[in-house]
């Protein structure tokens, strides 16, 4: 079976970050599957056609980032703060499943710019932060700098 794109995405990170592979898989996986949640459609579809792969791994992340509680505060960010709260709310939670699994926060905000050079420089756009920037609340948190 070749290697897909992602999955060079996956080592790099675990690289360049310190995590094993399967940390960064997992870290990786949950973050598209927010995406995949909480991003524009449209652009989530074009990312997921660039990067050969991802759709896969989005899938796999649904099980850490799917009906999980989000604890006081974003379980109130969830119910009173519309898209952007519901997104932050998510990915507090998911913060704090990662770290269970040895994947800290400083390790998410690692991964991030890898993984937007390599979407850059695999497919010739600028297309993870494009995807990122259509998150309410989020986006311009995680593409700013």
């Amino acid at each position: 079976m070749p290697v897909q794109m992602i999955d060079e995405l996956i080592d790099r990170c675990a690289d360049k970050v310190g995590l094993t592979e399967a940390q960064s898989r997992l870290g990786l996986s949950a973050a598209l599957a927010l995406i995949q949640k909480h991003a524009d459609p449209e652009q989530v579809t074009l990312l997921m056609a660039a990067v050969p792969g991802s759709a896969d791994l989005a899938l796999e992340g649904t099980a850490i980032t799917d009906n999980k509680p989000r604890g006081l505060v974003g379980g109130l960010m969830g119910r009173s703060g519309g898209a952007g709260g519901a997104a932050m709310a998510d990915a507090m939670a998911l913060n704090q499943r990662l770290s269970k699994e040895g994947i800290m926060l400083s390790d998410m905000q690692a991964i991030l710019p890898i993984a937007m050079s390599f979407v850059q420089e695999k497919t010739g756009s600028d297309r993870l932060r494009e995807v990122l920037g259509s998150i309410p609340g989020l986006g311009p948190l995680m593409t700013s700098g």
